[in-house]
C-alpha cells in the first residue's frame, strides 16, 4: 500500500522537489514515511509501508548506479523463488531483498520487457538514465494503481489521483465522456479514462515508455488469455485446478504480511471460498482471519434478504473467523460525502458502506484486506447465458436436461425458464420491443442523463455504445467483462484506511484457468457454480450445496436508507434545478421521479433499480459540484 509518484520534464528543466513534496504530503496516509530523488529534469519519490516481511529492507528509491538507474514500486512479488533463479540469486541474498530490488534486478536483465516476468501485484517506474526513459508499468489484471498526467511539458504520475492535482499544471475538471459513461452504458473512447480531466488511468497488463523529450511508447504486454496446460482437460481436472490455484492465489496474499489480514465477507460463494482457502495460511499464523460483514441487525427479523446466515455458517465451520458486522446505524449515501470525495478521487453511492466495513477491519488491525471481486468474471461465473448458448451451439439433449433440472431448482415457471433461455438470443429488435411492453424503451434505457448530451458526446465520437448485445458465449462475456476491468476506487478507498486491498480472483493464474474451463461445466444439473461447489465440498458449509442463485446485496437496506434521506435529497435536487448548473449533465427531474418510486417498505433487499439509478445520479451531480466548485 506503499505511494509512488514522480515527474518527468520534457524540456531539460530539473525537476522540482517542491512539487514532488506537494504530491508527497497529500499521499501521507499510505505511509509516514518519504523519501525522494531527482536527477535533473526527473524526481521520483516514495511513501513507505510495511506490508510483507520483506517490506523491512525497502529502502526506495533504489539503485543501480553502475547501469544509472532508479526504481520506485508499490509491489508484492509471487515468483520471487523463479525470479531469484533466472538472476543467480542465492538464498541468504534473497531473504534480504525487498520485492522493489528485485524488480530493479529483473529491469537489468529483461529491459523494458521486465514486466511480462513478474508474477503478483505491482506499479512500478524506472528511470533509465542512460536511455533517457522513463518506464511505468502495471501488473497483469491491474491490483496496483499508477494514474498519470502526460502534458506538453511533462509527465507526472501517482498511486492517487490527489497526488496529481498537487501539481498546478494538472487540471482540477470532470472529463464529459466519463461522466456519461458513468451514467450510462456506453463507454469513454479515451484508452484510460478517469473521471477527469487530463488524468488517464494505466491499464492491467499495460505500460509506457516515455523519453525525455516527450515522445510515448504505449505497449500492452498481456491479455487474458487460457493458459495451454489447463485446456482440454476432463472435468476431475478442472476440479482439482480450481482448488489448487485459487488457493494458491489467496495464499500468496496472506503467508507473508506482518500484520493480521482482513475480509470481505459477503457469504457468497466467492468470498466464502476465500474465506475457507483461508484457514491453513492464518491457522499456521497463529491468526485470525478477520471477516467484516455488512448484514441487517441481529434482531431484524423482516422480508429484506441479507448476508447474516451465509457469514454465520461460514463463522460456524471456519473457526478461523473473527467475524464483525457492519449494520450502517446512522450512515447515509449523504453522510460525509464531500470527504469521501476527497479521500477516495470521487466515489460511488456505496461510499458510506465500504468506508465502514474498511473501517471496522482497520480497528481490528488488518494490513491487508481481500475481497471475492472478480469471482463472477473468472472461476465462478453465474450462468445467466448457459441454456442459451446450449441452444445456439445445437446441444439440444444438454438443453433439454438442463432446461429441466433449472426448473426444478430454481421453483421459476416454464414461461421464465423459456425467457432466460431465449432472450439472450433475440434479435436487437425484438429486445427493444419487449423493453417498450414493459416501459424501458428507447431514451429511458438511460433515463438520469440530460436529454441532448449523450447524443452530442455520440456525434463527437469521444463515447461509443458498450459493444451491442452481450455476447452468449460464457467466454466471451467473461473476457468482455476483464478487458473492461478499471480497478482503482476500492485500493484508493481501502488505502485511506490503511489497508492493501487484494483480489484473488483476479490474480493472472486464476484469470488463466479460468478462461480455459469449458463452458458446460459452469452450470450442472441445474446449478451455477457447479466446480466451486465439487472443488470446495469440504471447505464450504454443506449448506451451500443446495443454495440457489440469489446474491444478497452490500447494502440489503438500501431502500430504507434512501427513504431516510430523501427529503434532503429533494431539497439537494431543487437547489440543483435553480442553479441550472448541472443541467447540461443530468435530467434532475428524471432522478427525482426515480427516487420516489418506491416506498420506504418497497424493498428489493438491496437491489431496487430505480433507488439506485437516482442516488447513482445524484451523487454523481455532487461530485462534478465539488470538482467544480475547486475551479472558483
Amino acid at each position: 500500500m506503499g505511494a509512488i509518484f514522480g515527474i518527468l520534464n520534457f524540456d531539460g528543466a530539473p525537476a522540482s522537489l517542491g512539487d514532488l513534496d506537494r504530491m508527497s504530503r497529500v499521499l501521507t496516509h499510505r505511509g509516514a514515511e518519504a523519501t525522494a530523488w531527482s536527477d535533473g529534469p526527473v524526481a521520483l519519490g516514495y511513501r513507505a509501508t510495511q506490508i510483507t516481511v520483506e517490506d523491512r529492507h525497502d529502502r526506495q528509491p533504489v539503485h543501480a548506479p553502475e547501469a544509472d538507474v532508479t526504481l520506485v514500486a508499490d509491489v508484492r512479488l509471487d515468483n520471487r523463488a523463479d525470479l531469484a533463479a533466472a538472476l543467480a540469486i542465492d538464498a541468504p541474498t534473497l531473504r534480504g531483498l525487498p520485492d522493489s530490488a528485485l524488480v530493479l534486478r529483473a529491469y537489468l536483465k529483461w529491459g523494458e520487457r521486465c514486466a511480462e516476468q513478474l508474477l503478483g501485484d505491482f506499479a512500478f517506474a524506472v528511470w533509465d538514465g542512460r536511455a533517457r526513459r522513463l518506464l511505468l508499468a502495471r501488473d497483469h489484471m491491474g491490483q496496483r494503481v499508477p494514474f498519470y498526467h502526460l502534458g506538453e511539458r511533462s509527465l507526472a504520475f501517482a498511486s492517487e489521483i490527489k497526488g496529481l492535482w498537487a501539481l498546478p499544471d494538472v487540471p482540477v475538471d470532470i472529463d464529459e465522456a466519463t461522466i456519461a459513461s458513468r451514467l450510462t452504458r456506453f463507454e469513454a473512447r479515451r484508452p484510460g479514462a478517469t473521471l477527469f480531466a487530463g488524468v488517464a488511468l494505466l491499464t492491467g497488463g499495460a505500460q509506457i515508455s516515455v523519453g525525455a523529450r516527450g515522445d510515448v511508447r504505449p505497449r500492452t504486454y498481456w491479455t487474458p488469455a487460457a493458459a495451454p496446460a489447463h485446456e482440454n482437460r476432463d472435468e476431475a481436472y478442472y476440479a482439482e485446478a480450481y482448488r489448487s490455484v485459487l488457493a494458491e492465489a489467496v495464499a500468496c496474499r496472506l503467508r507473508r504480511t506482518v500484520a493480521p489480514a482482513a475480509l470481505l465477507l459477503s457469504g457468497g460463494f466467492d468470498s466464502s471460498a476465500i474465506a475457507g482457502l483461508a484457514g491453513p495460511v492464518v491457522t499456521a499464523q497463529d491468526r485470525k482471519l478477520v471477516a467484516v460483514c455488512s448484514a441487517m441487525g441481529p434482531d431484524y427479523a423482516g422480508t429484506i434478504r441479507h448476508a447474516r446466515r451465509w457469514a454465520e455458517l461460514c463463522a460456524r465451520d471456519m473457526p478461523h473467523l473473527d467475524l464483525r458486522y457492519v449494520t450502517r446505524e446512522g450512515l447515509s449515501v449523504i453522510g460525509g460525502l464531500e470527504g469521501a470525495f476527497h479521500r477516495n478521487d470521487g466515489t460511488g453511492s456505496y461510499h458510506y458502506v465500504m468506508d465502514s466495513l474498511y473501517a471496522a477491519a482497520a480497528e481490528a488491525g488488518a494490513g491487508v484486506i481481500l475481497d471475492g471481486y472478480g469471482g463472477d468474471q473468472t472461476l465462478n461465473p453465474r450462468g445467466d447465458t448457459a441454456l442459451a448458448h446450449a441452444l445456439a451451439r445445437g446441444e439440444v439433449a444438454r438443453f433439454a436436461a438442463e432446461f429441466r433440472a433449472h426448473l426444478r431448482v430454481s421453483g421459476d415457471g416454464i414461461w421464465d425458464a423459456v425467457r432466460l433461455s431465449l432472450a439472450p438470443l433475440a434479435p436487437a429488435a425484438a429486445r427493444r420491443a419487449w423493453r417498450r411492453v414493459r416501459g424501458a424503451g428507447g431514451a429511458s434505457r438511460y433515463p438520469v442523463i440530460a436529454p441532448g448530451f449523450l447524443e452530442e458526446l455520440v456525434a463527437t465520437g469521444r463515447l461509443e455504445p458498450a459493444g451491442g448485445r452481450a455476447p452468449v458465449d460464457p467466454r466471451a462475456r467473461m473476457l468482455r467483462g476483464l478487458e473492461r476491468r478499471r480497478a482503482a476506487a476500492g485500493a484508493i478507498a481501502a488505502a485511506a484506511h490503511g489497508l492493501e486491498p487484494a483480489e484473488p480472483f483476479f490474480d493472472k493464474r486464476v484469470v488463466e484457468l479460468a478462461l480455459a474451463i469449458p463452458p458446460h461445466l459452469h452450470v450442472v444439473r441445474g446449478r451455477n457454480r457447479h466446480l466451486a461447489r465439487r472443488a470446495l465440498a469440504d471447505v464450504y458449509p454443506p449448506e451451500f450445496q443446495a443454495r440457489g442463485r440469489a446474491n444478497d446485496d452490500l447494502a440489503p437496506d438500501f431502500q430504507r436508507m434512501a427513504a431516510s434521506i430523501q427529503p434532503e435529497v429533494l431539497a439537494e435536487l431543487a437547489r440543483m434545478e435553480a442553479s441550472g448548473r448541472l443541467a447540461r449533465y443530468v435530467d434532475l427531474a428524471e432522478v427525482r421521479r426515480l427516487l420516489t418510486a418506491r416506498g420506504p417498505d418497497d424493498h428489493n433487499s438491496g437491489w431496487e433499480v430505480e433507488t439506485q439509478l437516482a442516488l447513482d445520479a445524484f451523487v454523481t451531480a455532487r461530485l462534478i459540484e465539488w470538482i467544480r466548485r475547486s475551479n472558483d
